[in-house]
């Protein structure tokens, strides 16, 4: 602790009359013991914040991988999907002629909108990408390579008021265009 003094002297009306004023003050380092615990509190709250986000986003990523390996849509989705792949007919779903392929093309679309889903999630960090990776970056690189075709294909849709008859879409799948890309 640390004493100062502080003295000053005030003239009155009177010459023969002063008035000294002194002031004591002291300092302690037990005073900053205050602030010091708000901001250390602070910190810890800001630090548990940040860890239950990164922790929820890594149990939401977890229960996306095992939702979609474990449902029977899913799996039905991605077995078009993987007839097709290895058959190479995928171009072939852009114009359906029967009714067996436009259920598969619908069936191709569901299941790149699940990667498209993934990607966005990703991207607005509310999928954890390095556990998405480390499970399903193979898979999910290998079914963009397959499927570039075909979705360039979805890209151009028809449009009347258009010069060329066709309008592209850029946006359609363009996040998972870009994760597969990071991801190669």
């Amino acid at each position: 602790m640390t004493d100062t003094t502080s003295c000053s002297v005030t003239d009155a009306i009177n010459e023969t009359t002063q008035t000294i004023v002194c002031v004591v003050s002291s300092f302690s380092y037990l005073s900053l013991a205050g602030p010091a615990v708000i901001t250390v509190s602070a910190c810890i709250a800001f630090a548990g914040y940040y860890a239950s986000k990164a922790m929820a986003r890594k149990r939401a990523t977890i229960d996306l991988i095992e939702k979609v390996e474990s449902t029977p849509h899913y799996r039905e989705l991605q077995s078009t999907f993987v007839h097709h792949r290895e058959e190479g007919t995928l171009q072939c779903l852009n114009d359906p002629k029967n009714e067996r392929d436009r259920k598969d093309r619908q069936d191709i679309q569901d299941f790149l909108n699940h990667y498209e889903l993934v990607a966005i999630g990703i991207q607005t960090e509310i999928l954890d990408k390095d556990i998405y990776v480390n499970w399903m970056g193979g898979p999910f690189v290998r079914d963009w390579n397959a499927a570039t075709d075909f979705i360039q294909r979805e890209r151009w849709k028809r449009d009347d008021r258009s010069p060329t008859g066709f309008r592209y879409q850029s946006k359609l799948f363009e996040a998972y265009q870009a994760k597969a890309l990071e991801f190669d």
